[in-house]
């Protein structure tokens, strides 16, 4: 608390002068407004009532304590008086050589004053002399409503004085982290001085910011252009044409033991075919490529501030346009460097500007269009238009330059055979950019549209067709992961697949070694997954270049009857459940019939181990109307059947009618397609109850072996949430395919567990077969193969060499069986999971008593209920039966298509070749007196 002052003689009046000193002298912000500060003679003077230097007869405004209580409230003695004059000279003499006079002081007469000090008289009874009453700093006098000087501030002040200020030195407030003026009202906006002391402030702050942006914008601007001259004289630049020349386009894949599947390279090490100059190029494909990737190509001095920008727009808005020039994106294909960074940014820029100064722009320009990926595996502009086109680059008209100058941006997914709308939006983006740039009439853009490619096939020289199909699934893979072929070669990385050097090499040997001798219209495929992980073992996709049959969709006829058996059992019907299996049968107005020769031992109540065993089409039917065909086609899906699939460009759902839009009940015997290696994945899921999507790419590492990334997949239940109820379903379904092998003569060696199916569809009412499939699995692997004899005119009758009809337990069974003995061979034996839960009615139930004759009926005339009705716990929940609606289908199928049609739904499946018992056909070594299978 700071001291009371002392008290002045009786006869003394109470003043105080109040004196200005100018900002900026003294310690704190209240020396700054006393006399204490400056002129301390005069302040002892006033104090003593002497005049002041002006010699004034008038006295100095009172502002002591009113009435009574001025006299000694208010009055300061010669101590006072004293001590206040000498710290106000030790202050001078410490602050300054200078004595700054005081500011004009306020006067008033004598009698004026004792008018305004009895109006600021409080009322009766309160005591104003009280410093709970005032303040000390005078401040703000809450009964006035007035501002008024502090009365003890000169002694007030004086002691609050550091020691060092009352030694002489200048000293400093003890009490600077506390000032009283902060609990004082709002300072007067009147106050001339106040407002001069928060301008002056504000000046300080801002001139605080202005220097620290100077600096700011000093270091944006110094700092880039000192690293980019660094950079410019730093960096080479090769010569595009050696770089050109030299480019890497070999692609190297490896199994995944690391050794060396192949290296694929466009023309198997011969030189590429090059652009010697411009005038090789249509002017057309020279605009589109500027339309495409930069109108400012011939202007601009490597790089682009406004495609920066407007690459960053494109960014926020979803539209299309990047921001790097053709010069950048040289650079970027000759260093092979194309990694999301700002320094690799920075650096593509000062390589562009420099090979800008070095280089005229036609050797650029030239320089890409010899090294641009187009997709198909065509580096550069020749091999791109062959491709596409067959045509030479200068033969290339303004729709077709649109197409090849769009395909650099993304060189599988722009093209049109791979996803018609993207390629359509992307065409109609270059040819806008012609349009705007005057390189292309308006009017002959609306006559023009997306032109049609040739059918899709790399440009590979001598690549086996077996490699070419593994390398396209492999690029695809690649690209969903973010590195597309250009990617992979400019920067020399490898590929790590996950193929198996043995399992690949048993699959082609067992090919070769069934189909020797076949006809050659016979095209094969087949795959073979880890069911645990979808890692793909070994691929087989046709012996001819062109489409890759093991990933293109067919209808699999029989082999997808156990999804049938899966939906059922989701809905709580078990295997054990009978059906009538008589045929032929009409079943929603269209008639189903079973295979030749193929029968239930009792047609009116046939089990579903049976009827999968046999391949009873006329159960699978009724029970697909039972739980819903579009259940069948949901228990499918997750198995691992894919719910849309890619076909010429186009998008479209699978399993389902082209004419409805939803799954008939078709379904039931295969109608719909699916591809080879779908099918080996969806039956991996029946192996454990997990999930996984098939997957050919094990990791990306560089030419040294080094890990660039790794890829996997974390497998998850398949038929339910629950790891144990997903297996239960799965081990349940397999229970009903354990004796299909054995039945169908496509045993393992060594009596090895396996789970199998197989599958034929027929050739609309031809009476022959269009498709035959085989498919099965162990816990350690599951393969699917395929069988067609499609050609260029449509699908043709499969015969064998001899002229007989093939089904599925014959030629792809017989490669199936070679392939898996094969690749199990010294793998251990491991048993098929178990279900830990029997879901339903889990065993088919004794058959019902006969009705007695007409002499042993009782007199009673109800039967017994238990001769007429199977236990009530094989009877399935009626729920879940599909509406007629969705699944009624159509009895005509004269208007199919030459390829497969999902909507020609055969009112039979020709699933079985009639036969004696115990024969085989085109096979030998099945036992005597087996009956005859279904070849599904």
């Amino acid at each position: 608390m700071p001291h009371r002052p002392g008290q002045a003689d009786p006869g003394e009046r109470p003043t105080e002068h109040i004196a200005s000193v100018p900002p900026g002298h003294g310690d704190d912000e209240r020396t700054r407004q006393h006399p204490a500060t400056g002129g301390g003679r005069d302040v002892a003077a006033a104090l003593n009532g002497e005049p002041g230097p002006d010699n004034s007869a008038e006295r100095t405004r009172i502002t002591g304590p009113p009435a009574a209580g001025a006299a000694g409230a208010g009055a300061t003695g010669a101590a006072a008086a004293g001590a206040a004059a000498s710290a106000a000279d030790s202050g001078n003499a410490a602050g300054s050589n200078r004595a700054d006079p005081p500011t004009e002081v306020s006067r008033e007469p004598a009698e004026a004053e004792s008018t305004r000090v009895a109006a600021a008289s409080p009322d009766p009874g309160e005591d104003p002399g009280l410093l709970t009453h005032r303040s000390e700093h005078g401040g703000y006098n809450y009964y006035a409503r007035e501002h008024e000087p502090d009365p003890y501030e000169d002694e007030f002040e004086a002691g609050h004085r550091s020691s060092g200020a009352r030694d002489g030195g200048p000293g400093r407030d003890e009490h600077d982290d506390f000032d009283l003026d902060d609990f004082s009202p709002p300072e007067d906006p009147d106050d001339e001085m106040s407002a001069a002391r928060k301008k002056h402030g504000r000046r300080k702050v801002w001139r605080g910011v202005r220097r620290t942006c100077y600096v700011a914008a000093a270091l944006m601007i110094v700092a880039p252009a000192a690293a980019f001259a660094w950079c410019y004289f730093t960096f080479d630049v090769a010569s595009p044409q050696e770089t050109a020349e030299n480019y890497n386009t070999s692609l190297v894949v490896n199994y995944s033991n690391g050794e060396l599947l192949n290296k694929f390279s466009p023309s198997e090490g011969e030189s590429r075919v090059l652009i010697d100059s411009l005038d090789e190029v249509s002017p057309d494909m020279l605009h589109a490529t500027m339309a495409a990737e930069d109108a400012d190509f011939y202007s601009n001095p490597g790089f682009s501030v406004s495609g920066i920008a407007r690459a960053v727009y494109n960014q926020l808005t979803g539209g299309q346009g990047g921001g790097s020039t053709i010069t950048q994106q040289y650079v970027k294909l000759s260093t092979g460097k194309d990694d999301h960074s700002l320094t690799r940014k920075f650096t593509e820029i000062v390589r562009a500007f420099k090979l800008t100064n070095q280089y005229d722009k036609n050797t650029i320009l030239k320089a890409y269009l010899n090294t641009a990926y187009y997709g198909r595996g065509a580096y550069g502009i020749v091999n791109a238009a062959d491709a596409y086109f067959d045509k030479k680059p200068s033969e290339l008209d303004p729709a077709e330059s649109a197409v090849l100058a769009g395909m650099v941006q993304l060189p599988r997914d722009n093209d049109p055979r791979v996803n018609q709308e993207r390629a359509q939006q992307r065409w109609d983006y270059v040819t806008g950019e012609m349009v705007d740039n005057g390189w292309l009439d308006r009017q002959q853009l609306e006559r023009m549209s997306l032109p049609e490619t040739e059918p899709r096939m790399d440009w590979t020289g001598s690549t086996t067709a077996v490699q070419l199909h593994i390398k396209q699934r492999i690029l695809e893979e690649l690209e969903a992961h973010g590195y597309t072929q250009g990617d992979m070669t400019s920067q020399g990385l490898q590929v790590v697949s996950t193929l198996d050097q043995q399992a690949q090499q048993a699959a082609v040997r067992a090919v070769e070694q069934v189909m020797q001798g076949q006809p050659d219209k016979l095209i094969p495929a087949l795959s073979a997954v880890d069911p645990e992980t979808g890692a793909v073992r070994a691929y087989y996709g046709g012996g001819a270049v062109g489409r890759d049959w093991a990933d293109y969709p067919q209808p699999p006829g029989s082999s997808f009857k156990p999804f049938v058996t899966l939906a059922g059992l989701e809905q709580g019907y078990g295997i054990g459940e009978v059906y009538d299996g008589s045929s032929p049968q009409t079943i929603r107005g269209t008639e189903y019939a079973n295979a030749a020769g193929v029968r239930c031992d009792d047609p009116e109540r046939c089990g579903v181990r049976e009827a999968t065993k046999k391949s009873v089409n006329t159960v699978f039917v009724k029970m697909a109307e039972e739980f819903g065909a579009e259940n069948v086609a949901e228990a499918a899906h997750e198995a691992g059947i894919p719910r849309e699939r890619t076909v010429n460009g186009k998008k479209t759902k699978t399993l389902v009618s082209a004419k409805s839009g939803v799954p008939g009940l078709g379904i039931a015997l295969g109608a719909y397609g699916v591809s080879t290696t779908n099918m080996a994945n969806a039956y991996g899921s029946l192996a454990d109850g997990e999930r996984a999507e098939p997957n050919f790419v094990q990791k990306v590492v560089t030419s040294d072996g080094e890990l660039v990334e790794e890829f996997g997949n974390d497998p998850e239940p398949a038929f339910s949430a629950s790891e144990s109820k997903s297996r239960d379903l799965a081990a349940n379904v397999t229970e009903t395919m354990r004796d299909v092998a054995d039945y169908s003569g496509l045993s393992l060696d060594g009596d090895r567990p396996v789970a199998s199916k197989s599958g034929t569809h027929q050739l609309r009412d031809t009476g022959h077969n269009e498709r035959a499939w085989y498919v099965g699995y162990t816990p350690q692997i599951s393969t699917a193969v395929s069988l067609n004899a499609e050609t260029k005119t449509g699908p043709e009758a499969l015969l064998d060499k001899n002229g007989s009809d093939i089904y599925g337990a014959n030629l792809p069974g017989d490669i199936w069986q070679k392939f898996m003995n094969a690749y199990l061979e010294g793998k251990p034996v491991e048993k098929l999971p178990e279900p830990s839960e029997k879901i339903g009615q889990y065993t088919v139930p004794p058959p019902p008593a006969p009705e007695p004759s007409e002499e042993e009926t009782p007199e009673s005339s109800e039967p017994p209920t238990s001769s007429s009705e199977p236990p009530t716990s094989s009877q399935p929940p009626t729920s879940s039966s599909e509406p007629p609606s969705s699944t009624s289908e159509p009895t005509e199928t004269t208007d199919c298509s030459p390829y497969w049609d999902p909507d020609c739904e055969p009112g039979e499946e020709n699933d079985e070749e009639p036969r004696q018992p115990g024969e085989r056909p085109h096979a030998q070594g099945v036992p005597a007196g087996r009956e005859p299978e279904s070849g599904y």
